[in-house]
This record gives C-alpha cells, sequence and structure tokens, in this order.
C-alpha cells in the first residue's frame, strides 16, 4: 500500500528547522511521497504562499513537493490526488507541537474511533479512506539555539544587519556562498517581519534599477503584492538561487582578498570568498 506523508504548517517563515523535519520524514518513511501543506493566510501571520515556497526551495524542499492548501490538516489539494483505497495518510509534526491542536486519537459520537489516530502504537494501518495517523518527529535546533519560526520573528526586530545576514546564513545555507542572495533574504525578512519596512521599499527599488510600482501599500504585503521594476521578490530569489553566483564584496581591496587564509576564514564573508575560490 502507497504511503503518503504531509508536513503540514504555517512556516513564517520557512527554516531550516522545517527542512531538517522534512529530511526526518524522508528518513522515517522511505519510499513514501513526502509532501509539505501551507496556506497563503496571512491573516495572523505576514508570509503569503509564494514566499513561503521559494524560502522552502532555498531551504532544500522541491517546489513540486510544496502545496498551496487551504487546510493544513485536510490536505485535499494533496490527497486528490492519490486513491483512497490504497493509500495511507500519515500527518508529521515536530515533537515540540506535541500538545498543539489537532490531536490525534479519541471516540466519535457513534462509538467509533475518531479519523485522525495516533500512529505509535498501531498494529496494523488502514487506508485514508477510513483513518489519517499523527506522528511527531525530534524537534531540531537551529541558528542560535532556535527551534521555531516564532522565535526568528521575535529576534529579528533586535539585530543589527551582520546579525540578520548570519542567521539567514544559518536558516539558509545556500546563501552562505552567494552573499546578494542572503542580502535579498535579509531584506525579504526586514519587509514581511515588518522591521525598517519604510526605509526597505525604496532602498530595494534602487538595488533592482527600477521604482516600486505606484500600487505597492503596506496592506499587499499579504499577498505579495510588493513588485519591483516588474519583478516579485520571490522571483528574484528564484532567479539568484538558479544563477547560483558568489557574490563577494566588491570594496574589497585585491590585497585584502589575497590576505585572506582560506585555510581558516574568519566569519560568513570570508568563507564565502574562499567557496569561491575553489570553483
Amino acid at each position: 500500500m502507497k504511503q503518503l506523508v504531509i508536513m503540514p504548517g504555517g512556516f513564517h517563515p520557512f527554516h531550516a528547522g522545517h527542512y531538517a523535519l522534512y529530511q526526518s520524514a524522508q528518513e522515517a518513511f522511505p519510499g513514501a511521497d513526502i509532501k509539505v501543506a501551507a496556506t497563503n493566510d496571512t491573516s495572523q501571520r505576514p508570509f503569503p504562499f509564494k514566499i513561503k515556497e521559494k524560502l522552502a526551495q532555498l531551504a532544500g524542499v522541491k517546489s513540486s513537493n510544496f502545496y498551496q492548501v487551504k487546510s493544513p490538516f485536510r490536505a485535499e489539494e494533496i490527497t486528490k490526488n492519490y486513491n483512497p483505497e490504497d493509500t495511507q495518510l500519515i500527518f508529521v509534526r515536530s515533537e515540540k507541537d506535541a500538545a498543539k491542536p489537532p490531536q490525534a486519537g479519541g471516540i466519535k459520537k457513534d462509538g467509533n474511533p475518531a479519523y485522525l489516530q495516533p500512529l505509535a502504537g498501531q498494529d496494523v494501518l488502514y487506508p485514508m479512506n477510513r483513518h489519517a495517523y499523527m506522528t511527531y518527529l525530534p524537534t531540531v535546533e537551529f541558528g542560535p539555539g532556535m527551534t521555531s519560526a516564532t522565535e526568528i520573528r521575535t529576534a529579528w526586530p533586535t539585530l543589527n544587519d551582520k546579525r540578520k545576514t548570519a542567521l539567514v546564513m544559518s536558516l539558509y545555507p545556500k546563501t552562505q556562498t552567494n552573499l546578494k542572495l542572503a542580502a535579498t533574504v535579509v531584506k525579504m525578512l526586514d519587509t514581511a517581519i515588518g522591521e525598517q519596512l519604510n526605509e526597505f521599499l525604496p532602498a530595494l527599488g534602487a538595488a533592482l534599477g527600477g521604482r516600486l510600482a505606484a500600487s505597492t501599500e503596506l496592506g499587499t504585503l499579504g499577498t505579495l503584492g510588493m513588485r519591483v521594476a516588474g519583478h516579485e521578490i520571490g522571483s528574484d530569489i528564484e532567479d539568484q538561487l538558479n544563477n547560483n553566483t558568489d557574490y563577494i564584496e566588491e570594496k574589497w581591496s585585491q590585497k585584502y582578498k589575497s590576505s585572506i587564509n582560506c585555510a581558516s576564514p574568519r566569519g560568513f564573508s570570508q568563507r564565502a570568498h574562499c567557496a569561491g575560490r575553489k570553483k
């Protein structure tokens, strides 16, 4: 019988801990289809689906495995692609979320077991036309001892530019050798989290060689209404990912670059420079 494993969540933002959970699901359920379910709801959190999708891609999740859904714990946009009579449905969450709803188990009013059941302790797994199952995998720390997107959003406004860049490089290792991409992600997080928004908008427009569209308003960020010279921020991230170019600080002198000891580089910028040397 086929197994469909769905990782539901808010992902505000998608980060290294989410990707670690995704990898743990791949290891725990070899041969299963592993999908991520996210909404476009920004009523209580700042990140629209398109930004979540790009950050998940940056973290390492294929875009074909990242779905926009109305309800993560129903995920009908995913399950409709599977035969309910021969597919086992398993939802995967982090252990830190074990006390959060929805909870698996319980009995319906008619005396039968509820549809969503805990995976642990099951001797027989039924197809999803009868039951779905919930399991929890270890929570992984990332960055400076963080375990959740809430901690990122809380800490972000307190960080200076250097620490923001360091955190981004921890959350998305691909940015460690692409300083322009790291800077783009920092600016995007500044915007989504609400830090220095008024300063960021014209600066990004200048950086991308154009002006912000007249329709850009603070409220439109929830639906990714921000466009600069015809570019969406998410598209800019994707373009830089595809280009896979190393960007080294232009103001560095050749003498300084030559003085860098790549056997023991200091800081993310020097590590990025040395990574570029090796290519």
